[in-house]
């Protein structure tokens, strides 16, 4: 028996010596071929994925604010706008987003066309970072380890965080260039220049990556006992979009008394776990184990356990470090200055730890070069299964929204007051307008502050009516027009109605449900208090975009978007939903 059982161990090593040959061969193959043979992977997958998961995905909340506000013809209509505080993204990312879609044409895939190319660009950036200092696969690797954590989101959001990232990576290797080469100097600095400016004008919060950049050219001017000035000229273009646009900014400071997200420094320790689980997983899960097999294996006696030492100068490292830092910076800003923090803000911070942890890695393990190899299957195995899991979830989310409009049809002749906004953009933006002309947002900034704290997206949607093509009402005017009225709302943490109907003033009764969300019939019973029901004066400068959109016809999104097959499934779901009963909904009687 013994004697079997070291006969099947030796057989077993053998297979396994014999697999990783074949695996380093790969591998070899890839470094032969250089960067030819992983952008002929890389793109064709990431395209097709980002792709597919724009057209399919509905928009939400945020992304309407990019919708609505990018829709101006001029810079001048976008900072009127702006200018009332209610969304704290830079004019120039608007107007970038206008360009596109007067290009493309208006669609889901159009409207999130730049974030895309901005999440692909970082991908590209950390390659050619760090290709000459570790190998191609270790590059090759870094550039699939976006797709790997839960940053890809942003890829497929029509917000700025994904451009942001691409140009933040872009000024990263200009950068990098800049400080280690004099080749194409005046290139690199232009580029340098340019990218730091679109940064910041993405998102404000991408100021805080190039101060990270700056202490790193802090350490290499005390490195190198010399001033680079052209270095510094090139970084102040970060400061460019926060000059032009301070107005805006003071603009939007406005909103920062009762925000929503609120700055707490357990986040900081949630931050790079969550951003990076999937990642971490890959890395120590997968990793170690087969690390462990091959550099046991005899195959690799000779080569395998070589240490390439790579020395990097000491700016680089504080460059990478203060990079990784930037949440805490973000965190810092947050308390003390804008009193606003959510991980998305600090996004651009997994740069550094990226670049960091494949240099890490390739130090630790420069041979085999198929440990790398197999680490890059398991990349590209889960940004597509995640891929084609977020295509269904969209499926399921298009079919649950095609349910609502079935069931709020039922009662489009009826005041409707929808509380929960994102159901509530996305039954006006989806739904045929007769159906939503009952339907209306009643806003009240106090009642939001006194019930969950902040006051972020009533303020927002009240001062936003002449560019938003949604029935927003105050809620003593809605009040003082409606003794009866329907409320379609869930019981959470953004939604305060619920808790204001409550005797003795209000009598509810649950007509229906559909899944977490319930239907009520409020009745007043009593007048309320004086001056609760006083129709509000704080109409907007210019007519309510709501009120100059036909009331009959499509749907806002095949009005805008005629050519996007996407509006037109959604109308057949919501038809199909007609002809059967909703199995999730309930009614009472």
């Amino acid at each position: 028996m013994t004697q079997i059982r070291v006969a099947s161990m030796e057989h077993a090593r053998e297979r396994v010596s014999w697999t990783l040959v074949q695996l380093e061969k790969i591998a070899a193959a890839f470094e032969a071929q250089g960067s030819r043979l992983v952008f002929a992977l890389f793109l064709p997958i990431y395209i097709t994925i980002t792709t597919l998961v724009a057209r399919h995905k509905l928009l939400w909340d945020d992304e309407f604010f990019t919708l609505y506000l990018s829709r101006p013809a001029t810079m001048a209509g976008m900072l009127d706008g702006l200018k009332t505080g209610a969304d704290q993204h830079p004019p120039l990312f608007y107007y970038l987003i206008h360009q596109v879609t007067a290009i493309f044409g208006l669609s889901h895939v159009t409207i999130r066309l730049l974030p895309m190319a901005g999440f692909g660009l970082m991908c590209i950036c950390l390659f050619y970072m760090l290709r000459n200092r570790t190998s191609v696969m270790w590059a090759f690797l870094g550039m699939l380890m976006p797709l790997t954590s839960s940053a890809i989101y942003y890829a497929t959001e029509a917000r700025g965080y994904g451009s942001m990232l691409g140009f933040c990576s872009l000024s990263l290797l200009a950068w990098q260039r800049i400080a280690s080469s004099h080749r194409r100097r005046t290139l690199w600095l232009c580029t340098l220049f340019f990218a730091s400016a679109l940064s910041v004008s993405s998102h404000y919060y991408a100021v805080l990556f190039f101060f990270a950049l700056a202490l790193g050219e802090i350490a290499r001017t005390v490195q190198l006992r010399r001033i680079d000035p052209w270095v510094w000229l090139a970084l102040a273009g970060a400061g460019v979009p926060l000059l032009a646009f301070l107005s805006v900014i003071r603009s939007a400071n406005s909103y920062s008394a009762h925000f929503w997200a609120t700055p707490i420094w357990g986040s900081l320790l949630e931050f790079y776990p969550g951003i990076l689980g999937a990642l971490t997983n890959i890395l120590i899960l997968g990793a170690i184990p087969f690390l462990i097999a091959a550099l046991r294996s005899d195959s690799f006696e000779q080569g395998g356990r070589e240490r390439i030492l790579r020395h990097f100068s000491t700016y680089e490292v504080v460059a990478w470090a203060c990079i990784i830092a930037v949440p805490l910076f973000a965190m810092l800003l947050a308390k003390f200055v804008t009193h606003g923090f959510t991980e998305r803000y600090a996004l651009a911070g997994i740069i550094g730890a990226m670049v960091a942890l494949c240099h890490f890695g390739f130090a630790l393990a420069p041979r085999p070069r198929s440990f790398p190899l197999l680490l890059c299957c398991a990349a590209m195995l889960y940004f597509v299964v995640h891929g084609i899991r977020t295509l269904r979830i969209q499926e399921v989310a298009v079919t649950r929204l095609a349910e609502q409009m079935h069931l709020l049809g039922d009662h489009a002749d009826a005041p409707l007051a929808l509380s929960d906004i994102t159901i509530f953009h996305q039954i006006s933006f989806y739904s045929p307008r007769a159906m939503v002309q009952n339907i209306a947002y009643v806003a009240s900034p106090e009642a939001s502050v006194k019930y969950l704290q902040q006051d972020t997206v009533d303020r927002g949607l009240l001062d936003l009516r002449p560019w938003f093509p949604l029935q927003i009402v105050p809620s003593k005017t809605f009040l003082a027009e409606h003794r009866e009225f329907l409320v379609y709302a869930y019981i959470g943490a953004w939604s305060w109605l619920t808790y204001d109907l409550m005797p003795p003033y209000y009598d509810t009764r649950m007509l229906e449900r559909y899944n977490s969300d319930v239907l009520l019939q409020a009745k007043r019973l009593v007048d309320l208090p004086p001056g609760s029901t006083k129709p509000s004066t704080n109409d907007p400068p210019t007519p309510e975009l709501f009120r100059r959109i036909s009331t009959d016809g499509p749907s806002i999104c095949k009005q805008w978007m005629p050519h996007d097959s996407f509006c037109d499934h959604i109308e057949q779901e919501r038809e199909r939903s007609l002809l059967h009963p909703l199995i999730r909904r309930q009614s009472v009687r």
